[in-house]
């Protein structure tokens, strides 16, 4: 028999849904209180129309009803102003809440963390279904609540003029929550759909952005034209599925609240006249039928917006249920950094498989050991897994079989060798700023002669020019305008400065001619003695300096896929 705890846990969707709009409740709830107050400027009005109008009639001038109607007039539309920036905000605050739970697990995990999709894909999915969030706070949560609480309010206001009209706004209402709750099944999944369409066609995008220039050489222009237009058109037939919904439910529902405020209009108008056929058991008067009628269509009012509320709904949960488990998932094992070493240890790797999350093993059955003052060279075609084996240091993937030790510990899954780690990859982050404080990241504190010594020893003074301001020049956004050689030289001079027992480089001349790869080899042969290096590479001037090289992948495959 199940345990009925475990049925009753939420989601972890909901969960995540629910801590994002907590950073938005108060800001919700302050919006609400406005639309309170706007709703209750609107009664005034009403009232005030009522009396003028009423007292007219009588040939009696009262000016208190139309300082009524101005003053909720003025009432309302300032609170209404108000609400709308309000809301604006408290959805800005669950979008912020949400990136910032993802980016807390990439500071925490490691960019790695977001492996496993297409970059286009995964930037789609952190940026854009976020962005979904939007509507939830700013227009579902405020929204519901409004459809409760507004609607009540107006009744027990029809009320006190006219009972009858009350009890006919009431048993109108009672057919809409089936009808609004089929409309939200369908809006549910036309949304989920519309998200996976659009992480599509971000990721196909990206994917031959990326590409180009081979795409050209392959003459391949049409045909990945195509695949992108398909990818567009499955997004724009989605996009239309979901307007669709919107419309018919919207049309209906106003056919219904139409009709209702007919029939309240038509008893008051026949109960005014005198001509209505059956007896109410009440009077109404002029002033209490133009005050209900005025109120009737506010009474539908907040009920017609929440059906149109239901796609901000359903976006939310569409994002919700992919980002939720999605971070709950990784946040069972978060990355745990042990403490930094201070000389090179041993690593050792015996009968290693290595996966990514709970997918199949990309490496298998690896061994080897990296001893300190020498370079392991893990060698193998792309795709072979040289680079997974780099990461299960840092904890970025997940170890299925044997183990890792680092010098007389194990390393278990979820621990990462980070701090005592210098990485040097294939295409260096640069930021938008200078060389020195690209540089410095590496080591926040390091000192003016730390840096210059790094960046001297890196070679970076033989393109840092004095006369533009040395390592205090300022680099455009990604480094644009360097060259391959000059950005690894700056990655060259954040290892020296970091001065980490173990040095880790993956495919580091991968974008470098020949003279740039010889100078690079060069000056990463400076940084051998005393640390313990591993190198991923395919490169066979790399591959010359290693002491020991250990093949990755099916030998035979790989020599079939180079040939």
């Amino acid at each position: 028999m199940p345990d009925a705890r475990a049925e009753a846990t939420p989601k972890p969707a909901r969960i995540a849904l629910r801590r994002w709009g907590g950073a938005a409740r108060r800001t919700v709830n302050l919006g609400v209180l406005c639309e309170l107050l706007a709703l209750a400027g609107w009664i005034l009005f009403a009232i005030g129309v009522g009396l003028s109008v009423g007292g007219a009639a009588k040939g009696e001038a009262d000016p208190t009803g139309l300082g009524l109607a101005a003053g909720g007039l003025v009432m309302r539309g300032f609170f209404s102003w108000v609400c709308d920036g309000v809301y604006a905000r408290a959805g800005r605050s669950m979008v912020k809440a949400a990136r910032a739970d993802i980016l807390g697990h990439v500071a925490d995990n490691g960019a790695s963390w977001l492996g496993g999709v297409a970059p286009g894909s995964r930037v789609s999915q952190i940026i854009d279904r976020t962005g979904r969030l939007f509507g939830y706070a700013a227009r579902w949560q405020p929204g519901i609540r409004m459809a409760l609480a507004g609607p009540l309010i107006v009744l027990a206001v029809v009320a006190t003029q006219t009972w009858l009209a009350a009890v006919l706004l009431f048993v109108s209402v009672l057919v809409l929550p089936l009808f609004i709750w089929v409309t939200a099944s369908q809006t549910a999944a036309q949304a989920r759909a519309q998200q996976v369409s659009l992480d599509n066609l971000s990721g196909a995008f990206q994917a031959r952005a990326a590409q180009t220039g081979l795409i050209r050489a392959f003459r391949a222009v049409r045909r990945e034209t195509a695949r992108l237009a398909l990818a567009s058109d499955q997004l724009r037939l989605r996009t239309m599925a979901i307007l669709r919904v919107a419309f018919l439910s919207t049309a209906v529902l106003e056919f219904f609240a139409s009709v209702s405020i007919a029939l309240v209009a038509v008893y008051i108008g026949f109960k005014l006249l005198g001509v209505f056929p059956f007896e109410t058991g009440e009077t109404l008067t002029l002033t209490e039928g133009l005050t209900a009628l005025i109120l009737a269509p506010e009474f539908f009012a907040p009920i017609r917006k929440l059906s149109s509320l239901h796609h901000d709904r359903a976006d939310a949960n569409a994002a919700a249920d992919f980002l939720g488990p999605w971070l709950a998932r990784h946040a069972e094992q978060p990355v745990m950094r042990l403490p930094a070493r201070e000389a090179a240890p041993a690593i050792l790797f015996e009968d290693v498989s290595l996966g990514w999350d709970a997918g199949e093993n990309v490496v298998e059955h690896v061994s080897f050991e990296a001893t300190p003052g020498t370079v392991t060279a893990l060698s193998g075609v792309s795709g072979s897994g040289k680079s997974t084996c780099l990461l299960a240091l840092i904890g970025q993937v997940r170890r299925s079989d044997g183990q890792i030790r680092i010098g007389d510990r194990l390393l278990q899954n979820g621990e990462s060798l980070a701090d005592s780690v210098a990485y040097l990859g294939q295409t260096p982050w640069l930021m938008e700023a200078s060389i020195r404080e690209n540089i410095s990241v590496a080591r926040p504190g390091a000192t003016h002669d730390e840096v210059e010594e790094a960046a001297r020893r890196a070679g970076i003074f033989d393109f840092a020019d004095p006369s533009r301001g040395g390592l205090d020049q300022a680099l455009s956004r990604f480094g644009s305008g360097l060259s391959g050689g000059q950005r690894q030289r700056i990655a060259l001079a954040r290892a020296i400065l970091r001065d980490a027992p173990v040095l880790l480089l993956d495919e580091p001349t991968a974008h470098l001619d020949a003279d740039a790869e010889q100078t690079l080899i060069a000056l990463l042969k400076q940084l051998v003695p005393g640390r313990t290096v591993l190198l991923a590479s395919h490169s066979v001037p790399l591959l010359e300096m290693a002491d020991q090289i250990v093949p990755i992948g099916d030998m035979e495959e790989s020599e079939e896929k180079q040939a």
